[in-house]
C-alpha cells in the first residue's frame, strides 16, 4: 500500500476557519435530523462557502449525539444512489467510485463505460501509448512534492476558468494562498502527469479516511497535445494509482461535468436541510453579487478584500 498522507475534518475545518472565518469554530450542528460537522459562529452554521465549496456529510446518530441546533444547513448530503439513478428533486451531484466494489483494476476497467463524446479507457490507453512514442516516457507521480507543479496546476486551471468567466473562484488572491497554505500544512498534494520529462497535466487532491478527493484536475491546452488527450490519460492513472494505494473510494467532489461518469459507480446528493432566514439569504445573495460585480475591476476588488481582511484581524486581536 502507497503511504499517502491524511488529515482530519477538523484540520480542514480548522484552515478554512483560518482563511476564511478567523471568527468562527469547528464544531456539530443538528438540523432537522441531521448532525454535521461545519463551521458555526455566533450560533449558527457558516452557509454559502463560494470561496471553496464542500459538501457536509451526515454524522452517524449512533456514534454522535446533541450539537448546536440551527435552522438550516446547506451542501448536506441528503442521499447516496448507484451511478445513473436520479436523486431527490433540488439536490446537486457529486460523483465519486467506490473501489469496495472491485476485486481487481482489470474489473474496474470492464465495467467503465463513457458517456457519448467521450473516450472508452480502451481508446485513452491507446492515447497514452501513443503520447509516449511521439513525446517520449510517460511518467505519473501520485505524490509530485515539486512546488511548482503545484503552483503551474493552478495557474492553468485559473486560465482555463477565465475563458468562460470572470468571476471564478481563482480569480480571488486569498483563494490561490489558501491552496498554497492547505499545501504547506500538508494537506493538499499534487500528481503529475509527465511524457518526455514534460508536464502536461496534473491534479490537486487530498485524502481524508482513506478517501481520495479530486480538488482539481487540469491540463496543459496547448493544441498540439489535444491529440493525445492529457487529462483523460491523467485521470485514469490517478483512478488506478488510488485504487492501488488502498482507498476506500475516490471522490469528484461536487459537480456533473461529463468526464466523471465514465467511471463512477454512485452519487452523493446535496441539498439543503431546513429554511434559511430570509434576511441571511439576503446578505449572502448581495455579498455574492458585490463580489462579482467587483471581480472585473480587479484594482478596486483587491483593494476592498485587503482592507477586508486587515479589519478581521484588527478586530480579532481586539477580541
Amino acid at each position: 500500500m502507497i503511504e499517502w498522507p491524511a488529515f482530519s475534518t477538523d484540520e480542514f475545518l480548522d484552515a478554512v476557519r483560518d482563511a476564511f472565518m478567523p471568527g468562527a469554530t469547528s464544531g456539530i450542528a443538528e438540523c432537522g435530523g441531521y448532525r454535521v460537522r461545519t463551521l458555526l459562529r455566533g450560533g449558527r452554521a457558516v452557509t454559502g462557502l463560494w470561496q471553496f465549496p464542500v459538501y457536509r456529510e451526515p454524522l452517524d446518530p449512533a456514534t454522535v449525539a446533541g450539537g448546536t441546533r440551527v435552522p438550516y444547513l446547506d451542501d448536506v448530503v441528503v442521499a447516496v444512489t448507484r451511478a445513473g439513478e436520479a436523486g431527490p428533486p433540488g439536490t446537486r451531484p457529486s460523483p465519486f467510485v467506490s473501489w469496495r466494489d472491485f476485486p481487481d483494476w482489470e474489473t474496474f476497467l470492464a465495467r467503465s463505460q463513457a458517456p457519448p463524446g467521450l473516450d472508452a479507457p480502451a481508446t485513452v490507453l491507446r492515447k497514452m501509448r501513443k503520447l509516449e512514442r511521439e513525446l517520449g516516457p510517460v511518467e505519473h507521480r501520485l505524490f509530485d512534492d515539486d512546488p511548482e507543479v503545484f503552483e503551474t496546476l493552478i495557474r492553468w486551471k485559473a486560465a482555463h476558468f477565465a475563458l468562460t468567466r470572470r468571476d471564478h473562484v481563482l480569480s480571488r488572491p486569498e483563494v490561490v494562498e489558501f491552496y498554497r497554505e492547505l499545501r504547506r500544512r500538508g494537506i493538499f498534494n499534487a500528481s503529475s502527469l509527465r511524457a518526455g520529462g514534460r508536464l502536461v497535466s496534473g491534479q490537486i487532491a487530498y485524502r481524508v479516511h482513506g478517501r481520495h478527493l479530486s480538488r482539481l484536475m487540469v491540463y496543459d491546452h496547448d493544441p498540439a497535445l489535444r491529440r493525445y488527450s492529457p487529462g483523460s490519460v491523467m485521470q485514469l492513472l490517478t483512478l488506478e494509482a488510488s485504487y492501488r494505494a488502498g482507498d476506500s473510494e475516490f471522490d469528484y467532489l461536487m459537480g456533473s461535468e461529463p468526464h466523471k461518469y465514465t467511471y463512477s459507480t454512485h452519487t452523493r446528493w446535496v441539498g439543503k436541510v431546513g429554511r434559511e432566514p430570509a434576511v441571511r439569504r439576503m446578505e449572502r445573495v448581495a455579498r455574492r453579487q458585490v463580489s462579482r460585480r467587483l471581480s472585473h475591476f480587479p484594482g478596486a476588488y483587491n483593494r476592498i478584500r485587503a482592507m477586508e481582511r486587515r479589519t478581521k484581524r484588527w478586530v480579532n486581536r481586539a477580541r
